[in-house]
Order: C-alpha cells, then structure tokens, then sequence
C-alpha cells in the first residue's frame, strides 16, 4: 500500500469500523501489487476473529485446540488466495511459495501449460516446473531442449530419488523421444553425405538394416553414455511406441563395435544386448526367452545383493507378460523381508490384487511375520466385494 498521507488518515478515520479498515487496507494492497503484506493482512484478520494476539508472536503450535485448527484454516486460506492472485499476475515463484503449503499444484501446471518458454525466465520455470515437481514432464522436456542431452540427464540421476514413479516415468518418455530424433537424425545426416541424399520415412533400425555402410569402419553416430543412460530409463516405459523406439536404439548399441559396448549393472552387464531382450519381451515377443535370461540373473544375484536390480527387473517383466502368480511365488524365493525394493518394483500386495492368489499370499505373510501386509491384505479383499 502507497505510503501517503491520505491512505494513513483514512484508516484512522476508520478505527470504528474494523471490518471497512481491513476492507480497505486490502483493496490498496491488491491495487498496488503488494501481495506478500495482503497474506499478512489476512493473517491479522483471522487472529482477531479467533481473539488471538495480532502479532504473530505466539506460534500456531503453542495455540490450542480448536483455535489452531482455525488457525491453520485460516493461514491456508490466505495461501490459497495470495498464491492465485500472484499467478494471475504472472508472479510464477513467488506464487508457488503460496500454493505449495495449500498443496495447490494444480493452478500452476495449468499456468504452466500455457507458458512459452523464454530464455530471461527459463531458469525460473523449469525450476518451479522440473526440480519442484509441479509438472516434471514439461521441466525436463523443457531443460532438455535448453541445455542438452548430457546436462539433461545428469540432472535427471540427481533427481531421479526424489520424484514420484510416475514423474520419472514420464520424464524417461521425454528422454526416450528426444534421443531416438537425435539418433535417427544424425544416421539421415551420415547418409546424405555419403550418398547425397537420406530418406525420411525410415526408422532408425531401417536406416541401419538398409544402409550397412553406416556402421562401417567403427562409426557410430551418438555418445555411447547417452545411448546407455536413455536405455537404461526407457526400463520403466511400457507404452508400446516408446518401447518400439527403446528397442531400435538398443539394437543400434548392439551393433557397435566391442570397446563402445560399456558393462552396465546387473543383471545388464552385456547392456544393450540385455536390453533388447527386455523390450522385446515387453512388446511381447520372446518372453520365455527373457523370462529365464533375468531369472536367472535374479537367483544369481543371491539373497542379499548389493543391488536389487536383478531381482527387481525379474519381478517387473513376471508382470508384464502376465505372470502375477509366479511373481508373487518368484517373491517369496528372492525377496527376504529386510530387503527393501524401490519404488519401481511390484508389491507383494499389487501381485495378490492382480493374479487373485489370496491364499498364497496370506501364506507369504505368514511366513514373513509380516502381520500389517496380512492385514492389509484383508482390508483389500474386502473392499473389492
């Protein structure tokens, strides 16, 4: 609010009519853009209905019951409106500073959606888009046109433990795309200056199968740690187009000469070969072949593996090709109770509601003393009646 006179002497003729003064005083504040004092402003307001000290001296936890849950009402409310009133004026920052206490992500990837991104916000947005997760598809989507592939997913590894499986999941889709166009485009881009001309309609595999001329001589056309890193990712797709363009890259990695094809983690030492026997199993193609591929690797892997990759991925692809019941079984096998698995892989619970194999895994939690997953367990049938 204008910090002249007549504003000032306003409000004191106000002093009898509290409801006009704070009426007033949050009429200027909007006029004027000062939004971070009308979210004060509101919390004044509540603090008086409830009869509480104006200062804000006295904690919302040192308030007792039912005035903090009042409160705490109030102080949401004001977010809420504080949050949408910055955003409708395109404050996108300082906005979320609001909207995010009111759990509110909602209004801002809608404000998102419709933003054109330009490079003296371009910092701002993906951070608000990307690494505060209000909508990681479009931040990483965005940061990869930015900045690269590489810095693209470096940044991705960092942050791939504090995003939900869906964001990650969404986020692989966008790498998958953007490196398949970079690969087909740079295969098009060896044949024209070979042969003067590339055609367009073909995949990157086509190009490969039908131009041999291209591998030749140890040539390969992206950075292997690229190609690894978005197969790697492209594990957690199971939209066919996706995993289509997942398996054309990772039959391209196969046909590099030996010292490109880099050992990955178990169960992907011979990574890209590995791989293609995942997407093509995925796509429902020679999944008994890759069923005892990753079993195996699973079994070897041992009780207590360093890693749970190998069990992990054995347990995925059980699902995928519509085994549920031997998952659950393979679980029971592979899976003690101390070891904890990511977030990718399946629950035992999820396994249960999937194949209906109740009995089974009632007996699982028995054996494991796991009495809440046997609970919960009876939760679950009985919601489904």
């Amino acid at each position: 609010m204008a910090d002249s006179s007549s504003s000032f002497d306003l409000v004191q003729r106000l002093a009898d009519d509290p409801e006009r003064l704070l009426q007033h005083v949050a009429q200027a504040l909007v006029e004027g853009g000062e939004l971070h004092r009308l979210f004060d402003l509101r919390l004044v307001q509540q603090r008086r209905r409830l009869g509480l000290p104006l200062d804000r001296r006295t904690a919302i936890d040192d308030v007792e019951e039912p005035q903090r849950s009042q409160l705490e009402a109030g102080y949401l409310a004001a977010c809420r409106e504080v949050g949408e009133l910055l955003l409708e004026a395109g404050r996108l920052r300082e906005a979320w500073m609001y909207l995010r206490p009111a759990g509110d992500k909602h209004a801002l990837r809608q404000r998102l959606s419709a933003v054109v991104l330009e490079e003296q916000q371009a910092d701002e947005l993906i951070e608000l888009a990307l690494f505060e997760a209000v909508d990681p598809q479009r931040g990483f989507a965005w940061l990869l046109g930015r900045n690269g592939t590489c810095n693209a997913i470096t940044t991705l590894d960092g942050l791939s433990q504090q995003l939900s499986a869906d964001d990650l999941r969404t986020c692989a889709g966008v790498l998958v795309r953007h490196v398949y166009r970079e690969l087909c485009g740079n295969l098009r881009g060896h044949l024209a200056r070979l042969e003067g001309a590339a055609p367009q309609n073909l995949s990157a595999l086509e190009l490969i199968d039908q131009h041999p001329q291209l591998l030749a001589g140890g040539n390969y056309h992206l950075d292997v740690s690229h190609l690894a890193s978005t197969v790697r990712y492209a594990r957690l797709l199971t939209d066919e187009a996706l995993v289509g363009k997942a398996l054309e890259m990772a039959e391209y990695g196969t046909r590099l000469p030996s010292d490109l094809q880099y050992p990955g983690e178990a169960p992907f030492e011979d990574q890209f070969a590995s791989h293609r026997l995942l997407f093509r199993a995925t796509l429902g193609r020679d999944a008994d072949e890759a069923l005892e591929y990753f079993g195996a690797k699973a079994r070897a892997a041992g009780g207590e593996p360093a890693s749970t990759t190998a069990v992990e991925t054995y347990l995925i692809l059980l699902v995928r090709t519509g085994r549920p019941a031997d998952a659950m079984r393979a679980y029971g096998e592979l899976v003690k109770p101390e070891l904890p698995l990511s977030v990718h892989a399946p629950t035992l619970l999820e396994l249960a509601a999937t194949s209906g194999e109740w009995d089974l895994y009632n007996d699982l939690c028995r054996s494991r003393g796991d009495v809440v997953g046997f609970a919960a367990g009876v939760l679950a049938r009985r919601s489904d009646r």
